[in-house]
């Protein structure tokens, strides 16, 4: 058997296929209302009377007319709903526009249906937005660029929360979102903020914590992690760790142990140099500590050398040991610049002008083996002096920088430490060098 469909559907507002206003609403809110064109209006009759033809195939035919009548009254009944809710919406959304005292211009055009539940009307400034049973929203600026370009109410922050309002210092403007915020200021233009960052952010006081105002919206970081900058620090989160705040780190040589001495007459003499390697637009550095006198086995040399000051990008280091002799300290010293300054070199070409976090990111990869690379070309080059022990590297993860700068040091014999090298050793004498990962 057929369903007979109803010989014309019900005739509402709409400005691209019909001008008919809908019987519930008046001249006055005309221009404020409209539904959407055809496609919308097919789509809601069609469901129902798609739904109605499955059940009309088990359905006696004696019952057929009464069944054709059941379902132009429930496509005219749903059409009725929306047709109100509609009118609802604009009278709203007219309050609204009053109560902002001409602050949206114009209106551009009839409100239309948002994304779910949701309404909105466009004005020359803005655009009010609204989602009931919540009170209706205004957006505008570059606020609203930044929130269409993310797909407005459609988009990851759903629908606004609260107007546009200043900060309490007054050094910018926000509005909330129902899944984040939009921050805007002079200085630093108009940046998302959702999750984990957002609540830890919320947590240490918006834009009033140390942090200050976001600079950045939430992005991609190293070793899987996201991040958001901020005018004086970052927000880390990786699904392990949560949100973690944190500025500039200090990466710092702690100090020297002596596992076992230069056999022979006397105690050793030695010293280290570093190469540090980190990604832009940090500089590739190399770095010598002092000649630490009467070393026997045994002996610790607690010390503080500065090796790195920037974000957690991670990084690769290198350990170069030797033994004080006749031999010039400064021209190993040089020959271990003039290796890092290349790899430093690789490393920004490999980044393709990235810098900071971003680069952080991209080289995430390249640490590792870099670290590798350092040690043999320190071996390689500096292994014909004769004072030259051992070399060796390691790899510090963004990540693990993160982290390091926030959990408490090891304690070794009065060398308080986060990480320690390998042992460095030419199979006489033996020493392990000893690093830490600061908050500055």
């Amino acid at each position: 058997m057929s369903i007979r469909l109803p010989s014309e559907a019900p005739k509402y507002l709409c400005r691209r296929c019909q001008r008919a206003d809908p019987p519930t609403l008046t001249s006055s809110t005309r221009s404020l209302n409209a539904l959407r064109c055809t496609s919308e209006r097919n789509f809601i009759m069609a469901t129902s009377f798609t739904t109605a033809r499955t059940a009309a195939t088990k359905v006696p035919l004696a019952h057929a007319d009464l069944l054709n009548e059941s379902l132009t009254t429930t496509v005219q009944s749903r059409f009725n709903g929306v047709l109100e809710g509609l009118h609802k919406a604009a009278i709203a959304i007219e309050q609204k526009r009053i109560a902002l005292g001409g602050a949206t211009g114009q209106s551009i055009g009839h409100v239309d249906f948002g994304a779910g539940d949701g309404y909105f009307c466009r004005f020359q400034n803005g655009i009010i937005y609204l989602l009931p049973p919540a009170a209706p929203c205004w957006v505008h600026g570059s606020i609203l660029d930044k929130y269409i370009a993310q797909g407005a109410e459609r988009g990851p922050l759903g629908y606004p929360t609260t107007d546009e309002l200043a900060t309490p210092a007054g050094s910018g403007r926000y509005n909330h979102f129902q899944r984040g915020s939009i921050y805007w200021s002079y200085v630093s233009g108009a940046h998302i903020v959702a999750g984990a960052i957002r609540d830890r952010w919320a947590v240490l006081g918006w834009e009033q914590s140390w942090l200050g105002l976001p600079t950045s919206d939430e992005k991609d970081y190293a070793d899987g992690g996201r991040v958001s900058e901020f005018q004086h620090g970052n927000i880390y989160w990786w699904d392990d760790t949560g949100a973690i705040d944190l500025g500039d780190v200090a990466v710092r040589y702690k100090g020297l142990y002596c596992f076992g001495e230069t056999s022979g007459a006397g105690s050793d003499e030695p010293y280290l140099i570093f190469g540090v390697v980190p990604p832009p637009p940090y500089r590739a550095a190399a770095s010598l500590t002092q000649i630490y006198d009467d070393v026997d086995d045994g002996d610790s040399r607690p010390d503080t050398v500065e090796l790195y000051r920037g974000i957690p990008g991670g990084f690769a280091i290198s350990f170069s040991l030797f033994e004080h002799d006749t031999d010039d300290r400064d021209k190993y010293l040089g020959l271990v610049k003039q290796a890092v300054a290349l790899a430093g070199k690789g490393v920004a070409a490999g980044c393709g002008g990235l810098l900071g976090p971003d680069a952080a990111k991209v080289c995430e990869s390249v640490w590792g083996a870099l670290a590798t690379d350092l040690a043999k070309a320190a071996n390689d080059v500096l292994g014909t002096g004769d004072d030259f022990i051992a070399a060796s590297g390691f790899a510090l993860s963004a990540k693990e920088m993160v982290l390091l700068a926030n959990v408490p040091r090891q304690n070794f014999w009065g060398i308080e430490y986060h990480r320690e090298s390998a042992l460095l050793s030419d199979g006489d004498a033996s020493y392990k060098a000893y690093l830490d990962v600061v908050r500055v």
